[in-house]
């Protein structure tokens, strides 16, 4: 039963872990501390990037058009737009990509002034999420002594989202693919994906993918979590796994909280997929 090897993964844990996970064809589901709130570190970005393809389908964005950056705009952490000189112009849709694909920081703090907390969080709320919100933009000031400062989130409600994202009831069938398709070219291949047999260049290389996963990974010192989408040859289900507390903090793939994750998903591939 894949709940008790849900339970003997997670027994010894240095952290608190929630796990949610929910099958499209059977409705089977797996429940950890599911409904607990969690700090979502970057994986707040998929709201955000959900409520910029609900504005764009209402005519509130222009995802063509383009955005100046400046020096001062300039954010910290994850992502190669701080690296880079200023005076690009990418568009809103670029930036969106960015943000999932490498977890840009500053294309996230441009988004969300762009799209802004209200409608991001009224999204979140008219996907009938109650305990999800975006709390702020990324700064890492705040996050310094409150990891919840950029969002919180529980591993069901993640879940949800997901589950509704699928079968067209929280975007549009047009939208929600677009949404897929961009969180499918993230290049943070761990933890989810780490022990599936799912190869994120193969759509690039037009190569055969039996298995894809389309998620978005969150990180900060003490916090690891990631929610997506797994698709495989069989079945298909969403996952969300979240972390807190960890006592383990070096930013490496032996992350204590990175295994744990992606343990916990292959447990659910080897049940379902």
């Amino acid at each position: 039963m894949v709940d008790d090897e849900v339970m003997a993964l997670t027994r010894g844990f240095g952290g608190r872990v929630g796990i949610a996970a929910e099958n499209l064809a059977t409705g089977d589901r797996v429940s950890l501390h599911a409904d607990e709130v969690f700090p979502t570190a970057s994986a707040i970005k998929i709201f955000v990037l959900g409520a910029l393809l609900e504005g764009a389908a209402a005519g509130k964005v222009d995802l063509a058009e383009r955005c100046a950056l400046s020096h001062q705009a300039r954010t910290l952490g994850s992502g190669v737009l701080v690296h880079l000189s200023p005076g690009l112009e990418p568009t809103w849709s670029d930036l969106a990509t960015l943000m999932m694909m490498v977890s840009d920081n500053l294309a996230t703090n441009l988004l969300v002034d762009r799209i802004g907390i209200a409608a991001i969080n009224s999204h979140i709320r008219s996907a009938g999420l109650e305990q999800s919100a975006l709390k702020g933009r990324v700064d890492f000031s705040r996050l310094a002594v409150d990891k919840t400062a950029l969002g919180i989130s529980t591993p069901a409600e993640f879940v949800r989202y997901f589950v509704g994202l699928r079968r067209a009831q929280v975007l549009d069938a047009t939208c929600s693919e677009r949404m897929f398709d961009l969180m499918r070219v993230q290049k943070y291949i761990e933890p989810l994906r780490r022990n599936l047999p799912a190869d994120p260049y193969a759509r690039e290389f037009g190569d055969a993918e039996p298995v894809w996963v389309a998620s978005k990974t969150g990180s900060l010192s003490g916090v690891r979590c990631e929610a997506g989408l797994v698709h495989t040859p069989r079945d298909e289900w969403a996952i969300a796994v979240m972390t807190r507390d960890v006592a383990g903090t070096r930013v490496t793939s032996d992350n204590d909280a990175v295994r744990l994750i992606a343990d916990l998903s292959r447990a659910v591939y080897d049940a379902w997929g």
